[in-house]
């Protein structure tokens, strides 16, 4: 696949909420293979939804001009919703969650609640930790 065809794939991916895309490979009949993070509600002890990517393996089945036909394995799996809420409790029991308009971060906060545009709540990574 050319490169191009791979930023324009990658692009269209992303307008349909798809981020840190990685094409694995091509295969017949027009599918590629695609890992990425897609941001999927997580439910945290106080039952409110923040959204954090959570890694998704997808197939994307490409039409004759190369545009974007159907995507298969769009949805995290159970696993790894559970595993996004298991690291978010983790961040939070140890400090390293800091929440937008909280006022000054903690020291050791390495991610952070903000707002997107559509008005969700995201866990977004905004430093990383030396220990």
């Amino acid at each position: 696949m050319p490169r191009i065809n791979q930023q324009a794939l990658k692009t269209e991916l992303a307008k349909r909420g798809f981020e840190s895309i990685s094409i694995k490979r091509e295969l017949p009949g027009g599918r590629v293979e695609v890992d990425a993070n897609k941001l999927h509600p997580v439910h945290d002890e106080g039952g409110e939804a923040i959204y954090a990517p959570v890694p998704v393996s997808l197939s994307v089945e490409l039409d004759g001009r190369g545009q974007v036909k159907s995507i298969a394995g769009d949805t995290p799996s159970p696993t790894a919703v559970a595993d996004a809420r298991r690291y978010m409790k983790t961040l939070r029991d140890s400090g390293q969650l800091a929440v937008a308009g909280g006022g000054t971060p903690a020291r050791g906060a390495t991610h952070q609640i903000e707002r997107d545009a559509q008005g969700r709540q995201v866990l977004r990574r905004k430093r990383f930790s030396m220990y």
